[in-house]
């Protein structure tokens, strides 16, 4: 097992991350935890609480800067998020439930996230698709996220793939939100809170610092980068992940 100092540094850098362009808690912070030997489950428990403190504390950020950043949900999107999207989540949490002991949640976590890159290089392709399609899509998000976690990325190629720039940042956080706290709700339900050895106080005090960080980092720094930052952390956790045996 990792120093648990290492895991609180991860997790701080991920925080700024997921401030800046609206995921990474998950989207990275679960294969770098399959890579340390956790299972699925204390994974879970483990991230789900900070991604979802982490995009609160960065929506009631927006909420104060909202007449400047000029930021608004077509209302179409959000009801296909919540009576498509999230209910999906509860059929890929339940096949996590019967298949988590036959699953090698490394090698599918590493294909998800892979086949989401290539996506995201692609994603002009579906700049244009009708309402059936961005259901089917939506669909494949919630069952993605509730088995593997790592929903995040398809996510963000959806809301970027027909929002405007500007506005991108904040609809990924607030769905994100939504899609992690629902995911934790029915999480809770399936398998109850695990009551892992986890030192929660990370939260509540490192957390609101690095949300801090990440809204100042984000005047200096190109969105962009950081978006292809992510891509280069998930494809190194990919390669440990498939070449670690342990």
């Amino acid at each position: 097992m990792a120093d648990i100092n290492f895991i609180f540094l991860v997790l701080f850098f991920l925080v700024i991350v997921q401030s800046v362009v609206g995921v990474g808690i998950l989207v990275i912070g679960t294969p770098f935890l399959l890579i340390l030997n956790f299972n699925i489950i204390d994974i879970l428990s483990i991230l789900l609480p900070i991604s979802i403190l982490t995009s609160l504390l960065n929506l009631i950020f927006f909420k104060f800067n909202k007449k400047k950043l000029k930021m608004k949900i077509n209302s179409n999107t959000k009801r296909l998020f919540f009576f498509v999207c999230l209910p999906s989540i509860f059929v890929g949490l339940y096949l996590m439930e019967i298949f988590q002991d036959t699953i090698n949640f490394k090698y599918l976590v590493s294909f998800i996230i892979i086949v989401s890159i290539i996506l995201t290089k692609i994603k002009k392709l579906i700049l244009n698709v009708n309402n059936k399609i961005r259901i089917i899509f939506l669909s494949l998000i919630g069952v993605v996220h509730g088995l593997t976690n790592s929903g995040g990325t398809l996510l963000s190629l959806f809301m970027s793939s027909h929002l405007e720039k500007n506005n991108s940042r904040y609809s990924i956080t607030f769905f994100y939100f939504f899609l992690a706290l629902f995911q934790f709700l029915i999480f809770n339900y399936l398998f109850n809170f695990n009551q892992n050895n986890f030192d929660y106080m990370f939260i509540l005090v490192s957390l609101p610092l690095a949300v801090f960080l990440g809204n100042y980092l984000i005047k200096y720094i190109n969105k962009e980068k950081f978006r292809n930052l992510i891509t280069i952390l998930s494809l190194i956790a990919c390669v440990f992940l498939v070449t670690n045996n342990n």
